[in-house]
């Protein structure tokens, strides 16, 4: 474990004031825990956010920033965060959302990890640095991007997903392993306080006592787990039986439940479960190149599965990465049998495709992205045009001629303040 930066004053991040569940809107409900807090009838840390200067009180300038907020909506995405990678060597660039969308590309002094996946919390770029370098990596953007800790998860677990109850408390999956972890994201420079517990998920297992543990959501104090239950045994590590969600409670830290769903091997390439309109949205991708998976939701307040409502034959392919716009309009990367990509748009009432947007020869469409200004931009890892791909949401129009260049292939994209 390392550390290679001293920490800044929270103040200094980029936060949206009031938005206590991180949404990127500030609710009435939202304005009245803040007062709550100020008047002493409520913990500091039940909305860290109205707390902008991490003195334990809400004072009268942070309720009225939070009022400000809840009328001007939060402060708008500015840059494209890339993690860009040729899988021999890890590095990431910015785009800037206002044109002429300036990119600072990726360099060797721009390190991460050939295989990561980037989530943020509270103005910081957190990097989940996967098999044989198991870390979290924490990138400052108010300093350059300058890594401020990097903690291990322990040699060969394989984290896959970082999910943020505040700012001390976050849980981590571990792909190789039977427990999930609970870290602190505020660690201290030498990561001796990193780890602070592990909850054991191995009772919702296939046969070979590895759950594959891979994205989450959490929702009030329920901690929601994609369970993709694969062979360990088997040579490409094909899917054991059905996944699983399991769910935490974030109170106790205990196991409390869970979901089998209708398909097999969960996967998308999406920032933690997708949650929208009271339901969490997961691909089932089930074999590659099969037709035997899809779309299908959780209802959130029943916690009951909804089969699959978009199937694989529907869109003509592997559903890995899905971006919803609207009830009626979503977007998703679909992998073709004979070795083809394809972004589509489709209706997810309906389950109509509604258009093919861009196609490309290999699996080189990787990961979509909605920002707050209605654009939808795609990694796109072709080896002679590498690049960002940028569309308008509304329709699938093109933005851009072509890609634009990021340095190394990209891989995830992140929007930030």
């Amino acid at each position: 474990m390392c550390a290679v930066s001293a920490l800044i004053p929270l103040a200094a991040r980029a936060q949206c004031t009031g938005d206590c569940d991180r949404d990127r809107h500030v609710s009435i409900a939202e304005l009245l825990r803040g007062v709550s807090i100020s008047l002493g009838a409520a913990a500091a840390d039940s909305c860290e956010s109205f707390d902008r200067n991490d003195d334990g009180v809400v004072g009268v300038d942070e309720l009225v920033s939070g009022v400000a907020n809840a009328l001007d909506g939060c402060p708008p995405q500015t840059q494209a965060f890339i993690a860009t990678t040729s899988f021999q060597e890890g590095s990431f660039a910015t785009i800037g959302l206002d044109a002429p969308r300036p990119v600072t590309p990726s360099t060797a002094q721009r390190r991460i990890y050939r295989d990561s996946v980037v989530r943020s919390f509270d103005g910081l770029v957190y990097v989940v640095n996967r098999l044989f370098a198991d870390n979290i990596q924490v990138l400052d953007p108010a300093n350059n991007f300058h890594t401020r800790i990097e903690c291990s998860t322990g040699n060969g677990t394989n984290p896959h997903d970082i999910a943020f109850v505040n700012r001390h408390k976050a849980y981590v999956t571990l792909f190789e392993e039977r427990e999930l972890l609970i870290v602190n994201p505020s660690a201290r420079a030498d990561c001796a306080d990193f780890i602070i517990g592990r909850i054991d998920l191995s009772s919702l297992a296939d046969a070979d006592g590895i759950p594959d543990m891979d994205l989450m959501a959490l929702v009030g104090t329920k901690l929601y787990v994609s369970l993709q239950r694969l062979d360990i045994n088997s040579v490409l590590r094909t899917p054991a039986e059905n996944g699983a969600l399991a769910i935490v409670d974030t109170t106790s830290d205990q196991l409390v439940g869970s979901v089998e769903l209708s398909g097999e091997n969960p996967f998308t390439a999406t920032k933690g479960l997708l949650v929208r309109s009271g339901r969490l949205w997961m691909s089932e991708v089930g074999d590659f190149n099969v037709f035997d998976g899809g779309l299908e939701y959780v209802d959130l307040a029943s916690d009951t599965r909804s089969g699959i409502v978009v199937s694989e034959r529907d869109l003509g392919g592997d559903i890995t990465d899905v971006a919803f716009v609207s009830d009626e309009l979503a977007y998703a990367i679909v992998s073709r049998p004979g070795f083809t990509s394809a972004l589509v748009s489709f209706n997810p009432q309906t389950h109509q495709l509604l258009s093919t947007v861009q196609t490309t020869n290999g699996y080189n469409f990787y990961d979509i992205e909605l920002n707050d200004r209605g654009e939808l931009f795609m990694a796109d890892r072709s080896s002679r045009k590498a690049g960002i791909r940028i569309f308008r949401a509304a329709d699938g129009m093109p933005l851009t001629d072509g890609t634009i260049d990021v340095g190394l292939p990209p891989f995830e994209i992140l929007f930030l303040p």
